[in-house]
């Protein structure tokens, strides 16, 4: 259990308690009084669409020990600490808890792969000592700072996603996490509608290989085409992965799901090829860390696909692979390709969707992989949604436009048999896992 004296937070924010100071150690950082516990300290913020602030008799009904608020916030009886903004105040909390670590924390950005390398880097990690890592996708400007909160003080390794939507936020989130490791997954054109360019994107993401110290390692791809800029822009030892290149830590293919680096094989947890350049980027931080080859390969052994991350399962002998946690044209095109070389008894058919938030490219990205779909030879592809609709607006194959997730599992119904596979691939927003639901109710 995390635990704060009540006057470092009130230093860290520089305030004082109102209402008196909690009684003995505050217990964890909460905000959401849906899971708070007694001892938290409650944070309200204020969003878009809720203002925390009405919670807060509900968090000290709930037992909390004190409550971060904005000046102004009127409220007696119970202590507080109130700033001029609760998530900059969140923010420095985190930021003077930082100081107080003894691990070592590792950063992990990119525009694909920022969970499966999180959680991989940690599994492999946690061979050597307590690991504290990003829960779900909390790798925001509120995220991050709760991540941080939560980390053992005197755990041995911290692994961190740092996320973003919008111009610099990598940089801010960067420098309050301060991380001695950073690592950079692939580039694409994720939240483009937010950038200029697909250059914009990378030079927003190589913030975080700039706030890497000296004394610190960037983990670069080789084969990327944003390499040399990355390189430049860090003061780090820089070390390099390279799938079957020239590099520090080279991956070759040995065989379906066996990945050779450096002289030993490790076994993928996951198809595909972009599995092993993500599998190679943590294998590249253990090794740099100084495990032995053997315990990298315990830790990859542990590695569980967070849901509906390549998630298998089987409704009335057909294979589901439901992989519609998020995507993009890099990761649609990953997803896909591995998809389509897969073995199997009957057909493949796979359920795609719109890429939420390419802004000005997405009429051209959307094509464009439906083209890409026309080379794989799939035996159907169902397009759901408007989004879905421009995938198929140019494509030749075998495709079946539909408005709804109901109406997709409608055509699977009618169309699949026993020992087919299906996948299922969109953004988030498009709820593609529903199709799972109606087709077990058909």
């Amino acid at each position: 259990m995390v635990q704060f004296r009540p006057g470092e937070l009130s230093q860290w924010v520089s305030r004082l308690w109102k209402n008196g100071m909690p009684e003995g150690v505050v217990t964890g950082i909460s905000h959401d009084t849906r899971t708070i516990k007694p001892g938290n300290l409650y944070v309200a913020i204020r969003g878009e669409n809720f203002d925390g602030h009405a919670f807060v008799p509900a968090a000290f009904d709930k037992g909390a020990a004190g409550a971060l608020v904005n000046d102004g916030f009127l409220w007696s009886g119970n202590p507080l600490l109130a700033v001029p903004d609760t998530i900059k105040g969140l923010q420095d909390l985190a930021r003077g808890y930082r100081k107080k670590w003894i691990g070592s924390p590792v950063g992990i950005t990119g525009s694909v792969g920022k969970t499966t390398v999180k959680e991989m880097c940690a599994d492999i990690l946690a061979q050597k000592g307590e690991v504290h890592r990003t829960a779900g996708n909390y790798n925001n400007h509120i995220g991050l700072p709760l991540t941080m909160l939560a980390m053992p003080q005197m755990a041995r390794f911290g692994v961190f996603e740092v996320g973003m939507s919008q111009p610099g936020e990598i940089g801010g989130l960067a420098y309050l996490l301060q991380p001695k490791v950073g690592i950079l997954t692939d580039i694409c054109n994720a939240h483009r509608e937010s950038f200029d360019s697909l250059e914009a994107i990378a030079r927003e993401k190589m913030k975080l290989a700039e706030r890497v110290p000296s004394s610190g390692t960037v983990i670069l791809d080789r084969d990327s085409e944003w390499y040399a800029l990355m390189r430049r822009h860090t003061c780090a030892t820089v070390r390099t992965i390279s799938f079957e290149g020239i590099a520090d830590y080279v991956g070759r293919k040995m065989a379906d799901g066996v990945m050779n680096v450096n002289g030993h094989n490790y076994i993928m947890p996951q198809p595909g090829d972009h599995i092993m350049r993500n599998a190679l980027r943590a294998i590249a931080l253990g090794l740099e860390l100084r495990l032995e080859p053997d315990e990298i390969a315990s830790g990859l052994r542990r590695f569980k696909a967070p849901p509906m991350r390549w998630q298998e399962s089987e409704i009335r002998g057909v294979q589901f692979i439901n992989d519609a946690y998020n995507a993009n044209p890099l990761s649609m095109r990953a997803s896909l390709r591995t998809f389509s070389r897969l073995p199997t008894a009957g057909q493949r058919w796979a359920v795609v969707g719109g890429m939420r938030e390419l802004g000005s490219v997405a009429e051209e990205e959307h094509a464009a992989l439906g083209a890409f779909i026309d080379t794989l030879g799939l035996d159907g592809v169902v397009a759901v949604g408007e989004l879905g609709q421009r995938i198929v607006c140019n494509s030749t194959g075998r495709f079946y436009p539909c408005p709804d997730a109901e109406a997709a599992a409608t055509i699977l119904t009618n169309n699949l048999n026993p020992g087919d596979r299906v996948l299922l691939k969109a953004s988030r927003g498009e709820q593609l896992e529903r199709v799972l639901t109606y087709f077990k109710e058909n």
